[in-house]
């Protein structure tokens, strides 16, 4: 494909194909458009799809369908996820770094070892997501739902989570030194081993160092 012709439009059909290895997808074939800098599929029916390692940073998914999609290993650095259905997806161990994905949903997605760096999730769904040892420094989680989600060993440093429901929460053993905690529900979160030195809590006091477990 030339490199300056027009934005090719999605083909459904073509993208449920199962693709192990996939870099600079659009939303036609994968061959003819493997010159593009990114995929092109907003609003894109993309559930069930296998993209295991694949090159996606920077593409556009907003609105896109990609519930229980598999897309362990995977780039999405700088990727535009706004709104798009996750729910039961594997990402395990992706890079969703400086990712858009604000009201997307990932209820029960799998985040294991994932890293999203300074991604943008405000007021997503990740509720009962497991995000053990996932990396959401300096991430924006205000207003999300992570009620019933498995942040054991999960680094929060400096993420805002004002007003984020945490209700149910596993965070034990998380980082969560300078986090803004503001407003946030923490009914029946666990904390053990929690580390919280600099956090600004619920109630806006700052916990001391060392704070672990509990805010000091």
């Amino acid at each position: 494909m030339n490199s300056h012709s027009p934005a090719r439009t999605c083909n459904p059909k073509i993208l449920r194909i199962v693709v192990v290895a996939l870099a600079f997808t659009t939303c036609e074939t994968h061959a003819q458009c493997a010159a593009q800098a990114a995929a092109e599929c907003p609003g894109a029916a993309l559930r069930d799809v296998a993209w295991v390692n694949a090159d996606l940073q920077g593409g556009n998914f907003r609105d896109a369908n990609l519930e229980n999609s598999n897309l362990a290993g995977s780039q999405l650095k700088g990727a535009d996820l706004r709104g798009a259905n996750l729910q039961f997806a594997r990402l395990k161990r992706s890079d969703l770094g400086e990712a858009n994905l604000e009201g997307a949903n990932l209820h029960s997605a799998n985040l294991e070892h994932a890293s999203l760096h300074g991604a943008q999730l405000a007021g997503a769904r990740l509720d009962k997501a497991h995000m053990v040892s996932a990396d959401f420094s300096h991430a924006r989680l205000a207003g999300a739902d992570l009620t019933r989600s498995n942040l054991i060993n999960a680094d929060l440093q400096h993420a805002d989570l004002r007003k984020a429901k945490l209700d149910g929460a596993f965070l034990n053993h998380a980082n969560l030194r300078q986090a803004d905690l503001r407003g946030a529900s923490l009914q029946r979160t666990r904390l053990v081993g929690t580390r919280l030195s600099g956090a600004t809590w619920i109630d806006g006091r700052v916990c001391k160092t060392p704070s672990v477990g509990a805010c000091e």
